[in-house]
C-alpha cells in the first residue's frame, strides 16, 4: 500500500505501509473504523451524532490511541448495517 494522507486541523499525519500493517488491532480496527466511515461519506462529528459515539473517542479509535469495547463495536456496526464479524473481519 502506498501513503494515506490525513489532514488535521491544518497539520498533515502520513500512516506509512508499517501502520497498515501493526501487530496492534487498535491500530488496525482504527484504519478500518476510518475507511468505513468515510466511504458512508461522514464526518468524525456526523458519525457522532448518528451514532451517539463522543466525536474525540472516534478519533482516539481511529488513530490507535484506545481501544474499543465490546458496546461500541456493536453501536458500529448496526449504525454502519453490518454484522460484528463483517465489522472485524480480516484485522
Amino acid at each position: 500500500m502506498g501513503l494515506e494522507t490525513i489532514h488535521t486541523n491544518s497539520q498533515q499525519r502520513f500512516l506509512s505501509p508499517v501502520q497498515y500493517n501493526s501487530p496492534f488491532i487498535v491500530d488496525r480496527f482504527g484504519l478500518r473504523l476510518r475507511e468505513l466511515r468515510r466511504k458512508h461519506n461522514m464526518t468524525q462529528l456526523q458519525m457522532a451524532v448518528a451514532f451517539g459515539i463522543d466525536r474525540t473517542y472516534i478519533s482516539d479509535v481511529e488513530r490507535g490511541r484506545k481501544a474499543i469495547t465490546l458496546r461500541f463495536l456493536e453501536i458500529i456496526a448496526l449504525g454502519f448495517k453490518m454484522s460484528l464479524s463483517s465489522l472485524l473481519s480480516d484485522l
